[in-house]
């Protein structure tokens, strides 16, 4: 399922670009989100790293993303929170921009953002019709987005 003109008209008459950002350290993981993405007309920038991430958002402009998807953990280490922090950086100079926080380690769940429910946390493995459908969402509605913790 993907944001129909209809979907989108529907609920808002202003909506967030199709540009969909995805930042994970997984290869693999970036490409098939790309791949899924892109076949449901969605544009994608990529990226592994915060830095690289940091690179791709001043070329495009934070008005130029839609919704932004990245892993919490960039790097090997589950200590490290490179995804959230990010997370916290970008909200604090682009509030309005939607992100949705994945990982593997649930304790995603425990995060300050994602138990105020001030952002949305999808633990992996998750479905793509679940992930579409927040999408979708974010890109449509004016309001705060429902907590999701799993597919």
């Amino acid at each position: 399922m993907s944001c129909r003109t209809s979907e989108i008209s529907a609920r808002s008459s202003r909506h967030r670009p199709k540009l969909i950002f995805v930042i994970d350290d997984d290869g693999n993981v970036r490409q098939v989100l790309a791949d899924v993405l892109r076949h449901h007309g969605y544009q994608i920038e990529t990226a592994a790293t915060v830095e690289e991430a940091e690179t791709i958002k001043q070329q495009l402009g934070a008005d130029a993303i839609g919704v932004v998807i990245t892993d919490i953990h960039l790097t090997a280490n589950p200590r490290f929170h490179e995804g959230y922090a990010l997370y916290e950086a970008w909200t604090a100079l682009h509030p309005e921009l939607p992100f949705i926080l994945i990982s593997v380690i649930s304790s995603g769940q425990d995060l300050p953002a994602v138990r105020a429910g001030a952002a949305l946390f999808l633990s992996k493995p998750f479905t793509m019709e679940t992930l579409l459908e927040l999408i979708c969402y974010l890109r449509t509605s004016p309001n705060a987005p429902p907590h999701a913790t799993d597919a």
